[in-house]
């Protein structure tokens, strides 16, 4: 029985260690270049921070009064296989649990479809709101994109809509940070 050498496996290896590598660095970063873009890869690029308008149609039971619009910053962060979505207010934090991106109808238009778990601050438990979850539907305008539009629902019985826009390229960890570099 012949054996192998490592002089014959040694060529197999080098080729697959640089094969992973090329795949590593077009998943992370060459799948969102221009070159790439529209004949190759068909996802859209969202990632960055983007201030966030919701408007709920909740309406307290005891005023009648819808509450007014709520903002906050959604962070994005992306890869050609991989994203997380993270939205701040001054009250919560909802990440992402499940997502797909779809292309629609019209080969320019794409579609976020995704389901989220909302944990409020713990001051807020038990008095106005708990920890939820929802789904939410956005078409995403623009390429690059310039918008996310679309509505929201939640297993609380609300719904709403819900509006991203002007985004920029740094991610902020906390809502306090996105505020105080981004204002509203």
């Amino acid at each position: 029985m012949p054996v192998l050498k490592a002089d014959f496996v040694r060529p197999f290896g080098t080729v697959v260690g640089l094969i992973t590598f090329i795949v590593a660095i077009f998943n992370k970063y060459a799948w969102s270049w221009r070159i790439f873009k529209g004949w190759y890869v068909k996802r859209p690029d969202i990632r960055g921070t983007w201030k966030v308008e919701l408007k709920s149609s909740w309406t307290n039971p005891e005023t009648g009064q819808t509450v007014p619009a709520i903002y906050g910053y959604a962070v994005v962060r992306q890869s050609l296989t991989s994203l997380s979505f993270r939205l701040m207010t001054e009250e919560s934090r909802s990440v992402l649990v499940a997502h797909s991106i779809d292309q629609q109808e019209d080969d320019d238009l794409f579609k976020l479809v995704g389901v989220y778990r909302n944990e409020p601050k713990i001051e807020l438990q038990g008095l106005r709101s708990e920890i939820h979850h929802g789904s939410f539907a956005l078409e995403i305008h623009g390429s690059p994109a310039y918008e996310l539009q679309g509505h929201y629902w939640t297993d609380r019985g609300t719904k709403g809509s819900i509006k991203l826009s002007s985004k920029v390229k740094k991610l902020y960890d906390t809502y306090e940070q996105a505020k105080r570099e981004l204002g509203r």
